[in-house]
């Protein structure tokens, strides 16, 4: 009868798995509580089979219901599912008969576990812990999620559970062994180990929920950063457009005494006058990159507003093979931290040269002023702001970006003369 209940609660931590499991790596095609159940009665018929002590026929009904679950409530092929529940199963039994071969050093019996309830339930708690872990493992590598390389490093600090938990259950078993443990502490520990294998999946659980919930929250400071330059920028069209439409009333004006003028000379200083107050309005096209050249006229616009010197020079690159989405988050990003530093330092300047280094590499220079030294962490760059966690998302967009095209990033800050420059190298793509 003990057997029987550990059973129940080893097949439904086999539900949860299997779920688990298929949830993170299928697209779903039926409803989650359908999904559910259908796993639910899946597992009720192989704990039933499971009791006949059949091997054969339940590992080959394992692999049966299983493709089945996958190929009915997931988008996948039968040919995938079929894999998957293969590597379920083998990930299972692998793990079953490596505990029965490490369990039998303590009394030379192989199949000890069919006659002693310590080592039935230490096999099996075990087995349980080991195959969680591979497959944990396996969902990491097959799951395709956009992580650092920090969080990875923490996922697989995870793994220290499992192993402290099998560890727990090897002592457990040896002290079995050697002492005759009383009814109710045999008990205990079977309740203990149980609840201790659940714990291992919810420690899982927890950190997922967590990183998913980072994640939402890293997208959404991203808009909330993204939103914030718009902002700034539409307060400058704003202005601009007020200015635009005092010239438009203006111009009429101009007009007529233009139309008064008798004098060549003076009808031409009179336009020369005027073409200041034009180009303020017109926009910048100076690399045949639309996306560039918007970028450049929005910081323009910022500059002269500031009292800001702005210079660009593109030379022999545009960046044209770099997504419009992406250069715009680039680009707003290193500008717009440029633009705030050279806003504090006195005579502020922003400078801006692209060009080709090569027949592989582009390159990308931004040099600022900047009359404060730089914050720096561990060699990395940090934001001075003071609400560092709203804000420093523009320097992990970058990085992003970077990463992303195969770039080469660095920076240099000269105290002398507190100029900051930022020098990146892409290397060069077909559009």
């Amino acid at each position: 009868m003990n057997k029987i209940i550990i059973d129940i609660f080893m097949y439904l931590f086999e539900t949860i798995l299997i779920l688990y499991y298929a949830d993170t790596l299928f697209e779903a095609k039926k409803s989650k509580a359908f999904r559910i159940l259908f796993a639910v009665v899946v597992n009720i018929i192989l704990c039933a089979v499971y009791q006949l002590k059949y091997v054969y026929i339940n590992v080959i009904l394992l692999f049966i219901l299983y493709t089945l679950m996958f190929a009915l409530l997931y988008n996948i092929s039968v040919r995938t599912a079929a894999f998957h529940s293969v590597l379920f199963v083998v990930a299972m039994f692998t793990s079953e008969m490596l505990v029965m071969a490490i369990g039998s050093l303590f009394n030379n019996d192989f199949n000890a576990m069919d006659s002693d309830m310590s080592a039935y339930l230490y096999v099996i708690i075990t087995s349980k812990l080991i195959h969680f872990g591979v497959i944990m493992a396996i969902l990491k590598l097959f799951a395709q999620k956009e992580s650092n390389e920090r969080q990875a490093k923490y996922y697989w600090l995870l793994f220290v559970m499992p192993l402290a938990s099998i560890l727990m259950l090897l002592a457990f078993r040896y002290l079995a062994y050697q002492v005759a443990l009383s009814q109710t502490l045999s008990a205990f520990f079977a309740v203990s180990t149980v609840v201790m294998l659940f714990a291992n999946i919810l420690v899982f659980v927890i950190y997922e929920y967590s990183q998913k919930n980072t994640k939402e929250l890293y997208d959404l400071k991203t808009i909330q950063h993204q939103e914030e330059q718009d902002k700034r920028y539409f307060e400058v069209i704003e202005q601009s457009n007020k200015e635009m439409r005092l010239f438009s009333h203006d111009i009429k004006n101009h007009l007529m005494q233009i139309r008064n003028l008798e004098d060549v000379e003076d009808i031409h200083n009179y336009v020369d006058r005027l073409i200041p107050d034009l180009k303020k309005f017109s926009y910048t096209g100076i690399s045949k990159n639309k996306m560039l050249d918007l970028i450049i006229s929005k910081y323009i616009t910022l500059c002269e507003s500031k009292g800001i010197k702005f210079s660009v020079d593109v030379k022999t690159a545009n960046l044209s093979y770099i997504n419009d989405v992406d250069l715009s988050t680039l680009m707003n990003n290193l500008l717009d931290n440029s633009l705030e530093a050279a806003e504090k330092a006195q005579d502020g300047f922003i400078q801006i040269n692209i060009f080709s280094k090569n027949k592989l590499y582009d390159g990308l220079v931004i040099r600022n002023s900047c009359a404060a030294t730089p914050k720096i962490e561990s060699g990395e760059l940090k934001t001075t702001k003071r609400n560092f966690k709203a804000h420093g998302m523009g320097i992990s967009s970058i990085k992003k970006i970077i990463k992303k095209y195969n770039a080469v990033y660095g920076w240099k800050y000269d105290e002398e003369k507190m100029i900051f420059e930022t020098d990146i190298a892409f290397e060069k793509q077909k559009n």
